[in-house]
């Protein structure tokens, strides 16, 4: 089985929130740069963890400042292709993780096949997953990630960008 989620150790209660209006620039920045900020405030509570499993590994080595914003911004193309039960890639393609689970649909499920481009090799390098386990899969980490930040970066995830 694959498995992301976002993993939050305290109450969202008892986490501190962040009110600062930041200003982005039009011409350097863009939608990234907001998803960006916005795990940069979930890493520094030290109790928000992005976790990923699968192909042999029980927990990817991953965090929540590169390799979250990194998925997260694949994200809105991803759903819509799992909706179309169309094929389409995640790429974890930051340094040291570096790695691309390739998503193939067929019937009611997906044949799901990591490739490394380090020297971790996976194992199995093919899972099979029901459709609708990995639409639940990307929307149960696309809700997770909104209600985070509007509880702790409301000004963030408002942002038009």
């Amino acid at each position: 089985m694959f498995n992301m989620q976002l993993v939050v150790k305290k109450p969202l209660k008892d986490l501190p929130q962040t009110f600062s209006v930041k200003k982005y620039d039009v011409e350097l920045d863009d939608g990234r740069s907001v998803i960006y900020d916005i795990c940069e405030v979930f890493s520094n509570t030290g109790e928000i963890s992005f976790f990923v499993s699968g192909f042999g590994q029980k927990e990817w080595p991953v965090d929540c400042l590169f390799d979250l914003s990194s998925v997260i911004e694949q994200l809105p193309e991803i759903i819509i292709k799992v909706n179309d039960r169309s094929d389409f890639s995640l790429d974890f393609y930051e340094q040291g993780i570096e790695r691309e689970v390739r998503f193939a649909y067929c019937g009611d499920h997906y044949v799901l096949t990591c490739k490394s481009r380090t020297d971790w090799n996976p194992e199995p390098d093919k899972i099979r997953m029901k459709k609708e386990a990995v639409r639940f899969l990307f929307m149960n980490l696309y809700n997770k990630f909104i209600e985070l930040g509007n509880y702790l970066c409301p000004d963030l995830t408002r942002n038009k960008f």
